[in-house]
């Protein structure tokens, strides 16, 4: 079932369906870069090269055919030429020769079926491998997008109270022009006209670089209107032990390094092959002609059983059957090493995901109250009840709130996108919420 979901996910992802021609949704930003990216080129490359090293393995199954022909002039002085030569015992003659052999391996202890199926696995564990790759992928796809996103955002919302707070220092510098205010209100106004420029400043270079990211992974630049981001709440487990669970079943990284662990596994089976002799059957015929005097011509057929058992006195074959055992425990540390990272990851996103979701609960709160305490200051300003500045600093109170709560959100949707990529779920929770719109 898990190779199925793998080989459907990848399909789906680097061969199905067409590359939108701009990345307005986080959808077609995703899709953008586990179809574009030259690592995930790089990644099928390799399922590729996998599968001609288990074709080049498959092939020990068939018999080597070798044919040789030679021709040309040879001189020679041996019993022969001096026994039909008189005058100087040597002699010179054209020549042709040719051969043909035909070699089958009958037995080589195990060898060949062992080295098959390691390849065999390893074609596999490069399969999952590239999925793991897109989804590592995807997710920084969708931190690029995320970032651009919130960047903008706070961007825009800086921009328009940019131009509110100019306003009300153009105001105060006024009143204290008509002896209305005094001045250090002006000072006051001007010290938070000089913050909000350098928030600008700021989230203007935020901007830059999420452009920057978004080009990188995607390909394309950044496109003027992004799209809404979608809530994948829903879809997560409802635990950070569920969804351990379901990694430890589905998590391409893990299904990798399993088919890393069977491939070692047999190469080692397939190293112990050396201790057994190598049984060959062997066809072959030659045929050669040249004068008598060199030899005459020659014809010679054979049909040939063959062993080779050889051994190194000091122990090489003992060494590299010791060596592929201790590869084999390598990968098995390997595994669990990475399984560990798993669960750890899991873990740290779900305490991210639940702060940031606490986080952005209690900005929406301090949202609402500085909103009506905005508009109570409001109606106290038009009473006289309080002055410029003060109705200028509660704005401002506000829009800070804002700003953060545009942090907040933002970062509760990249916590959630965190959990399923830890997870190795990201494509298909992104194309499941598809399927459900």
């Amino acid at each position: 079932m898990v190779v199925r979901l793998f080989c459907f996910a990848v399909t789906i992802c680097v061969l199905g369906g067409s590359i939108p021609a701009q990345a307005e949704s986080l959808r077609d930003a995703v899709d953008l870069a586990i179809q574009e990216h030259p690592t995930v080129e790089a990644a099928l490359t390799r399922i590729d090269i996998a599968k001609q090293q288990k074709r080049e393995v498959f092939s020990n199954y068939f018999p080597e055919l070798s044919l040789n022909a030679q021709s040309g002039r040879m001189f020679g002085d041996n019993a022969t030429s001096r026994g039909l030569v008189t005058t100087r015992g040597e002699a010179y003659s054209y020549f042709a020769e040719g051969s043909v052999n035909l070699r089958q391996r009958i037995f080589d202890g195990l060898e060949t079926p062992y080295r098959n199926d390691a390849a065999r696995f390893r074609i596999q564990s490069a399969r999952a491998n590239a999925f793991d790759i897109q989804e590592q992928l995807g997710l920084v796809a969708v931190q690029a997008y995320i970032n651009l996103k919130r960047a903008r955002a706070g961007l825009a919302v800086i921009e328009e109270h940019l131009n509110q707070v100019r306003d009300y220092s153009s105001r105060i510098r006024t009143m204290v022009n008509e002896g209305a205010a005094d001045e250090s209100e002006l000072r006051q106004s001007e010290d938070i006209l000089v913050i909000i420029q350098g928030i600008q400043s700021e989230f203007q270079g935020q901007v830059n670089v999420a452009e920057a990211q978004f080009m990188e992974v995607t390909g394309q630049d950044a496109p003027a209107h992004l799209a809404s981001i979608p809530d994948l709440e829903t879809i997560l487990p409802e635990s950070a032990k569920n969804a351990v669970e379901y990694s430890l079943q589905n998590h391409p990284a893990l299904y990798a390094a399993d088919m890393d662990r069977e491939a070692a596994k047999y190469d080692a089976k397939a190293q112990s092959a050396v201790l057994f002799p190598d049984l060959d059957g062997e066809l072959s015929y030659l045929k050669s002609d040249k004068k008598d005097e060199i030899g005459g011509e020659v014809e010679d057929a054979r049909a040939l059983l063959k062993m080779n058992w050889s051994f190194s006195t000091g122990g090489a074959e003992l060494a590299q059957i010791q060596q592929a055992k201790l590869t084999q425990k390598e990968t098995e540390a390997l595994r669990e090493e990475l399984r560990r990272q798993i669960e750890r990851d899991i873990t740290i996103g779900y305490s991210e995901l639940e702060t940031a979701g606490e986080q952005l609960h209690l900005l929406q709160h301090r949202l609402n109250l500085n909103t009506s305490l905005f508009k109570a200051n409001k109606s106290q300003f038009e009473g006289a009840r309080i002055n410029l500045l003060q109705l200028m600093q509660s704005h401002n109170q506000l829009f800070n709130t804002e700003l953060e709560t545009i942090n907040g959100r933002h970062r509760y949707y990249l916590a959630q996108y965190n959990v399923l990529a830890s997870m190795g779920d990201l494509q298909n929770a992104l194309f499941r919420r598809i399927q459900a719109e």
